[in-house]
């Protein structure tokens, strides 16, 4: 069952309370976003701005030197003052890019093989704007690293951060170092739109409070203590993570991927290597992609923050509408406070290899479980954890063959109708039950189960393609739409 998560005790203090202390512009910060909406949309390296950029910032190790205007040099401190297109290169060993401006307008960051380094806060800072674009230049390599100790405890606390909505486009490289608590963060809203953007963590790696969306690129984010990426407001319509495309891998302290209220995730690749819970919202929906994580606790999280674990939530839910999920899971693979939903698309629960039986399996709703599409196969120490009027019972045909005993992992079964074989699957971890659903299975009849044979062509998660009963041993005849009742 899903925990609500707790802040762990890593002397790194909580952020971002609902203290609203922000005032946003929001007439002209709409027309700001719309307008480099609409620039993304033509292309994340506009031409004319890098051809004429307001100034070009030249970072030569302890100060910088600037072509053009709207920009203070003091030390190791540069400070933009106003609107416009800043291309910034070179090497800052010890100081900070800080974007201050009270006027209307957009500013855009294009780091040109840019490298900033500060030993006392943030190395890129928003402290003031309507909205920033950080370009990454084609072909060049970035990197922003902060201190481990600020002289300012309480904001900035990342190593690139934003009061402002922040848009990470291009196609070059920027390397993130959050030495102190988090990597990337902003205030706001936090679009990832492409390049490749790789950051290593404290804390949280990649943070935007209000919504974190990836729309492409290449994002890799690793976190010591704290979550992947992460959303974490808890007013309503906010605290929204987006991915739509790109490529996705994180191995975090904590949850891989999190949205305070709400995780979408309609395309791209999605790998979590590392984390305790893998995916966790209020409302996780899933109608695309191809995601493979690994979690020690549930992997995949449907949470109504304050409210009894064992309790039925009406707000929370798990919906599956597409893509292709595989999940490796210490307890639960999917587990909702509320309703667990499958309507399309292949998924593979490996669940957990030890506990009660009646306990953690792969999959587990408070609510009501719902099979109406898709090909659905879980195994682990109980195929669905709980049970009595949830189970589901109509809808899309399956069949959850209890064995009498644990299986080790390697073991292949198989679910059979006569003599044609329906799935064939070589389960990677011990387990005692299986649960698959699909189109060809039809709930009333009976199907047999055999044990042994060979498997073939391609494996999702153990799933193949292909399989043979060949050599195999039936070991149960179960009933579709039936659980817990089987016959040697």
């Amino acid at each position: 069952m899903g925990r609500i998560p707790q802040a762990a005790d890593t002397g790194i203090r909580p952020r971002y309370p609902n203290d609203g202390n922000v005032m946003k512009r929001t007439t002209r910060r709409t027309a700001v976003v719309a307008g480099l909406t609409a620039g993304l949309m033509a292309g994340p390296l506009a031409a004319a701005a890098v051809a004429a950029p307001t100034a070009t910032i030249t970072l030569n190790g302890s100060s910088a030197t600037v072509s053009g205007s709207n920009v203070t040099v003091s030390g190791g401190a540069v400070t933009i003052t106003a609107p416009g297109s800043y291309e910034i290169r070179g090497t800052l060993n010890n100081g900070s890019v800080t974007v201050n401006t009270a006027a209307a307008g957009a500013v855009e960051l294009i780091l040109n093989g840019a490298s900033i380094t500060n030993a006392s806060s943030s190395a890129l800072h928003v402290a003031s704007a309507d909205a920033v674009t950080v370009t990454l230049a084609a072909g060049t390599t970035n990197a922003l690293t902060d201190a481990t100790t600020y002289t300012n405890p309480d904001e900035p606390d990342a190593a690139l951060f934003s009061t402002a909505d922040l848009t990470i486009a291009g196609t070059g490289a920027l390397t993130v170092r959050g030495n102190y608590a988090d990597g990337i963060a902003a205030k706001d809203d936090l679009v990832i739109q492409s390049g490749t953007v790789t950051v290593n963590a404290k804390d949280d790696a990649i943070r935007g409070k209000d919504s974190l969306t990836v729309n492409g690129g290449t994002v890799s984010a690793t976190s010591t203590s704290g979550d992947g990426l992460k959303s974490n407001d808890e007013e309503a319509g906010k605290g929204v993570v987006t991915i739509t495309n790109g490529t996705v891998s994180v191995a975090a302290g904590d949850d891989g991927i999190k949205g305070q209220n709400a995780l979408n995730i309609s395309g791209g690749t999605i790998n979590v290597t590392r984390s305790f819970e893998a995916l966790e919202a209020l409302e996780l929906t899933i109608s695309g992609g191809t995601l493979n994580v690994v979690s020690t606790d549930d992997s995949i999280n449907a949470a109504e923050e304050g409210l009894d674990e064992f309790a039925v939530s009406t707000k929370a839910f798990i919906r599956v509408s597409g893509g292709t999920i595989i999940s490796d899971s210490g307890k639960d693979g999917y587990d909702s406070n509320g309703t667990l939903t499958f309507t399309g698309g292949t998924v593979v629960a490996n669940g957990p290899t030890s506990g009660a039986r009646g306990g953690d399996g792969a999959f587990d709703a408070n609510g009501t479980t719902f099979l109406n599409g898709g090909t659905v196969l879980g195994a682990g120490m109980t195929s669905m954890a709980v049970l009595g009027t949830r189970v589901p019972t109509n809808g899309q045909g399956w069949v959850a063959p209890v064995f009498p005993t644990n299986r080790a992992a390697g073991t292949i079964v198989h679910i059979v109708s006569g003599t044609t074989v329906l799935a064939s699957y070589q389960a990677p971890k011990s387990f005692y039950e299986v649960v698959f659903s699909s189109t060809r299975i039809t709930n009333g009849q009976a199907y047999d189960v055999y044990t042994g044979g060979s498997v073939s062509g391609t494996s999702t998660g153990g799933l193949y393609s292909g399989g043979s009963i060949a050599g195999a041993t039936k070991a149960l005849t179960v009933t579709a739409g039936v659980y817990g009742r089987a016959r040697p």
